[in-house]
């Protein structure tokens, strides 16, 4: 009688609620399993067949492609929502991007048909929003499930590092089909043509690649160049893309070309103040800078220049670890599983038992916001791949 009304009570809980309830955070079996639940959730309730992508809202409660079109402000200040914020939709190839590199370190854990399954989708997804609305090389932060094709005009050099760095691991992933390396192909030439055409100096504003149709840039975050330490290393990193997954040498001659600003400045993020650190770089600066500096290492093949990058990314996973501005003992789960996440990229980083133990505890701990989930993915998988947390 006990078990039944205890199971009951259970079925009268939202799963949500249930997957905040905490587990013990030093059983790696347990902590699989919540991760399995975690996601089991988000993908049922956040992610859209129509489209592939991964939303923060459920797909039907999405704005309609004619508050789209509109850009219908979502707080009543009759400001245009250029870029979807709190819509929902605003983060989607962003966040499509890191679990899609998730998903490939989990295939390399795991080599199951799941990772494949799902790999699938999240790339489909990536596509869609590179795609779907027939501007070539733009990134579109997310698309309508209603109608496939309605987007917001404003984008971030965020949401293309993500989008890039995803669909780059995926090619070289071994999961992917002779197709979709194609269509990888064709999607890193264009987002590289486009950076080559409109990242110059007499932009408006300078250095900054436009948004949908030729809109300008209004925040500043699509700039390329003249950016802080953490920005430094993107517009190489495109460029190594797409030279990566299409040999051609004048993608190879730009990334080699940028190559020597993306590492220089880099490394001044060490020696900005905390002032500068806390007003400009957020916890989510940590994962981009080094997915960007994770597919220069891969790519570079002169031996000291490689060691340099390598040198690199270790000592900002360091420092990242000693500074004061990314204590993450009270910081929820995005924040802690990017800045990790971050750290994991670099090739010869160990991590700290702390961290460790955090990364543990916000597993353990659980939550059903899906950004938090989706970035958790990646920090998760990851984490496997470098042998912590195995069952």
């Amino acid at each position: 009688m006990k078990l039944f009304i205890k199971t009951l009570l259970l079925a009268s809980v939202p799963f949500s609620t249930l997957l905040s309830q905490p587990i013990n955070e030093n059983d790696n079996a347990a902590l699989e399993n919540k991760m399995e639940s975690m996601w089991n959730y988000v993908r049922g309730n956040f992610y859209s067949p129509a489209t592939g992508l991964f939303y923060t809202v459920a797909p039907e409660k999405l704005p309609t492609p004619s508050d789209i079109s509109e850009l219908k402000p979502l707080k009543k200040n009759g400001v245009p929502n250029w870029h979807g914020g709190m819509s929902g939709m605003e983060d989607s190839s962003m966040f499509g991007g890191i679990i899609l590199a998730g998903l490939c370190d989990r295939f390399l854990v795991l080599g199951d048909d799941a990772s494949r399954e799902r790999a699938k989708e999240a790339f489909r997804g990536l596509k869609t929003a590179a795609t779907a609305h027939g501007d070539k090389g733009f990134v579109a932060r997310g698309v309508s499930p209603a109608d496939g094709k309605s987007i917001y005009p404003g984008s971030s050099r965020d949401q293309f590092t993500h989008s890039i760095h995803g669909m780059w691991r995926y090619y070289n992933s071994g999961m992917s089909s002779d197709e979709e390396k194609g269509e990888i192909r064709s999607i890193l030439s264009d987002i590289a043509d486009k950076m080559a055409r409109e990242v110059r100096a007499d932009a408006v504003p300078p250095y900054s690649f436009k948004f949908y149709r030729g809109m300008a840039d209004d925040r500043g975050v699509g700039k390329m160049l003249e950016v802080y330490p953490h920005e430094a290393a993107r517009l190489s990193m495109f460029y190594a893309a797409a030279y990566d997954v299409t040999k051609n040498q004048k993608y190879f001659n730009l990334y080699k070309k940028h190559l020597p600003y993306a590492l220089s400045r880099t490394a001044e993020l060490m020696k900005m103040t905390d002032k500068q650190l806390r007003s400009l770089v957020p916890a989510y600066s940590i994962l981009q800078m080094q997915a960007s500096l994770e597919v220069l290492y891969a790519l570079e093949k002169d031996g000291a220049l490689k060691k340099r990058i390598a040198e690199l990314m270790d000592s900002l996973s360091e420092y990242v670890e000693k500074n004061p501005v990314f204590n993450l003992d009270k910081k929820g789960m995005r924040d802690c599983a990017e800045v990790i996440n971050g750290q994991l990229l670099a090739p010869n980083y160990k991590l700290s038992k702390k961290h460790e133990n955090i990364l543990r505890l916000r597993i353990a701990k659980g939550g059903a916001w899906a950004g938090g989930v989706y970035t958790m993915v990646g920090a998760y998988w990851r984490a496997r791949l470098k042998g912590y947390l195995k069952p």
